[in-house]
């Protein structure tokens, strides 16, 4: 009857009414647990390189709204003297996305400072698309010119900053921070000879013939986009 198929499709209304309502209560327990929104999901790859649209002028309000205010969080940092600082992380959570950004001015988090990646697998890439894991022989190749560097430490780490020597990854236009990458020596370590790399707090030339095997014995440990207050972009 009539009445009877007017029940019908009331009933099957409120199925679909208490199903729509359970998909939007999960949606909401989803966020309250950290989950991440659709547009952090759906960033290109282009979001993810260094210096890419990063500059001293980027705040956490633009980190939030490019990458999701769930996936930005205030917390200490570290430092460029084995210490921490306030500052923001990126994806916490997530070594494929994680990047560590630092500030000038601490207290209110302004004039950005630099955005740091270092985790191996990460999605992160820098100029020319050198990641972590690129090898130095491949960083000297990518660069097409002699580079300098300071290193090896006690840490057998190493560091390049603002010293491409005009090479491809050196400032060009557009770019408003520097590019710059930390190396670090294989493992295991141990089975290298001391005089297979430079262990100094001077500049040594990525050419330095000293050192033939140094393009296979390191690799980038981080890349980093910085910024300098001297500098006007």
């Amino acid at each position: 009857s009539a009445r009877a198929a007017g029940e019908m499709d009331l009933t099957r209304a409120n199925v679909m009414r208490r199903f729509l309502m359970g998909l939007g209560l999960c949606a909401i327990v989803a966020c309250r647990h950290g989950g991440l929104s659709p547009a952090a999901d759906a960033l290109p790859d282009s979001a993810f390189v260094l210096p890419g649209a990063f500059s001293e002028h980027t705040t956490v309000a633009d980190l939030q709204a490019r990458f999701g205010a769930p996936n930005v969080k205030l917390a200490d940092v570290p430092d460029a003297f084995s210490g921490t600082r306030p500052g923001v992380v990126l994806f916490p959570d997530d070594p494929t996305r994680r990047a560590y950004v630092r500030f000038y001015e601490q207290e209110t988090l302004h004039h950005l400072a630099s955005v740091t990646v270092n985790d191996a697998g990460s999605r992160w890439s820098g100029k020319l698309g050198v990641k972590i894991g690129t090898s130095f022989a491949d960083l000297r190749q990518r660069n097409g010119a002699e580079f300098w560097f300071i290193g090896f430490d006690a840490e057998h780490e190493a560091s390049v900053r603002d010293a491409w020597n005009a090479g491809a990854l050196d400032v060009t236009e557009g770019d408003q921070l520097y590019f710059g990458v930390d190396l670090r020596l294989r493992e295991p370590v141990k089975d290298i000879s001391a005089t297979a790399y430079p262990s100094s707090e001077e500049s040594i030339s990525s050419e330095d013939p000293r050192y033939p095997k140094l393009g296979e014995l390191a690799f980038v440990s981080a890349i980093t986009a910085w910024s300098s207050l001297d500098d006007e972009w």
